[in-house]
């Protein structure tokens, strides 16, 4: 199935309009972009809506943080889910079942009512009718627009988490994705009146001192191949176990290797609690515009994963070994 839009903006704002109740949610783990899509919609159509906003497993408190007091409900299954029967479902920042298990029976039986706004080029259905933009930097980027369309007009509650959004999946605009059109963006937000220095020290400076422990084991299994373009870290249970870490502690750390020259693609591995191991994949942009570049997404997508050129992942079943031997083969297959 070819991942591509089935609806405008135009089309979306239409059943946007005819609605009455709205659930917004996203993908399981929302990070900054998933956060800062549901609620800069919530808060742009709560005015005229009755909105509902639906967070799909762990929030990490900094994400939870771009909540202020915009009321949210956590999902962690089934059983959790509102008994609520709204006229329209809105999906953000996905178009993968698999990022959305708590909530993929419930939105199957309701296919009709879900449209999906998503910036990521690969994807299944769970959003017949959907709006996908892959070149566009943040999913929020894409809510703003469809904010445009529906002629409403930005107060700094709803720039607010769209410019969190922007700004972290952009690397707080440092990575390859923020191009021309994602300054604009941001420069509209920003004239709202957004604090961009109080969201960056509430989102990446709140870290715990768990989190140096886990940087210093992880830099401690750094392994280099391809002749050092590639770095390969580990961190295992028992890390986790004895630092007193949490998987929050190390957001952004698979960027780590990536300041060395020569290096082209960083791999943090993690051994879950459940078992298997999840793959984060960072790679540089071009050293000058159109030379080439390590293909992070499709070295995910080879073992089944998904994610951004730059910016990928994967889940593999089996000890984080057989989790290392399956990313150097899908490095090798895609020829990097």
């Amino acid at each position: 199935m070819t991942y591509a839009s089935t609806a405008t903006l135009e089309d979306l704002a239409a059943r946007i309009g005819a609605a009455e109740t709205i659930v917004c949610t996203s993908h399981e783990k929302p990070d900054g972009d998933a956060m800062g899509s549901v609620m800069g919609l919530v808060r742009a159509l709560s005015s005229s809506k009755r909105m509902h906003a639906w967070l799909l497993g762990s929030v990490p408190p900094p994400i939870a943080g771009l909540a202020r007091d915009t009321e949210w409900v956590q999902i962690a299954g089934p059983e959790d889910i509102p008994s609520v029967e709204p006229d329209l479902i809105i999906l953000l920042d996905t178009g993968a079942w698999s990022q959305i298990k708590p909530l993929a029976g419930w939105l199957a039986d309701r296919a009709d009512r879900v449209i999906g706004i998503d910036h990521h080029a690969s994807g299944d259905d769970p959003a017949p009718v959907r709006y996908v933009d892959a070149t566009a930097a943040s999913c929020t980027m894409l809510v703003q627009s469809l904010l445009g369309v529906l002629g409403i007009e930005l107060d700094v509650a709803v720039a607010e988490p769209l410019f969190a959004g922007l700004a972290t999946d952009t690397g707080w605009f440092r990575q390859a994705n923020a191009d021309a059109a994602a300054f604009e963006a941001a420069s509209h937000l920003l004239a709202t009146g957004v604090d961009k220095d109080r969201l960056f020290r509430e989102i990446e400076e709140t870290a715990r001192p768990a989190r140096l422990s886990l940087v210093a084991r992880a830099l401690a299994s750094v392994q280099w191949s391809r002749g050092g373009a590639v770095a390969t870290m580990r961190l295992t249970r028992a890390d986790f176990d004895q630092t007193d870490g949490r998987r929050s502690d190390v957001t952004g750390l698979v960027n780590a290797p990536l300041v060395v020259s020569g290096a082209e693609l960083s791999v943090l591995l993690i051994e879950e609690r459940d078992g298997g191991v999840k793959a984060s994949l960072r790679s540089k942009p071009p050293a000058t515009p159109g030379g080439p570049f390590v293909d992070a997404r499709a070295i995910a997508q080879h073992l089944g994963g998904g994610g951004h050129v730059h910016a990928a992942g994967v889940s593999l079943e089996g000890p984080i070994d057989c989790g290392a031997d399956a990313i150097a083969e899908a490095i090798a297959a895609v020829s990097v």
